[in-house]
């Protein structure tokens, strides 16, 4: 496998310090960074940003396309309830979603796709999709399988600490 590495010293990190955990974590966060600057520039001529985005595909795809809490909402995507508040509200009004109160706790609201919402899915998705390919093409095909089950994995112990 090729290997290039950045140099992470114009970061303000010093490999040679051995901390491989603030490498590990410090890449992770630049990977994220440069993921989400890509994500965003794709949404951007939609008029999405990968927030709102994100919320449109749970509204559209969970629970069998019934909908999705709020608060669900913003526990998958990593949002405050008052930044989902907006971000609902907000797609309430240019009618991608609807939200009406949940009739076995009045005190949660359920989020829905609008068949406005779902063109508008359906009309991002390619785009979006290639783009995801493309990005995870730059991991070599035999690391793939290995770096899924790792992030996974990661993923998995962190949730289990809460």
């Amino acid at each position: 496998m090729e290997t290039n590495k950045t140099d992470l010293r114009s970061y303000g990190i010093n490999p040679d310090k051995g901390r491989k955990y603030e490498n590990i974590t410090y890449v992770l966060a630049l990977v994220y960074s440069i993921l989400q600057a890509r994500v965003e520039k794709q949404l951007a001529p939609h008029g999405l940003s990968a927030v709102q985005f994100n919320l449109l595909m749970l509204a559209a795809y969970q629970n069998n396309g019934k909908g999705i809490s709020q608060v669900q909402a913003a526990t998958h995507l990593i949002a405050s309830a008052s930044n989902i508040t907006k971000l609902v509200e907000k797609s309430v009004q240019a009618g991608l979603l609807t939200r009406k109160t949940n009739p076995q706790s009045r005190r949660e609201n359920i989020i829905c796709i609008t068949a406005k919402g779902q063109e508008l899915i359906d009309q991002v998705w390619p785009g979006y999709d290639n783009l995801m390919r493309g990005l995870t093409e730059k991991i070599p095909v035999e690391s793939r399988p290995q770096l899924e089950q790792i992030l996974n994995n990661w993923l998995t112990k962190l949730q289990q600490e809460k």
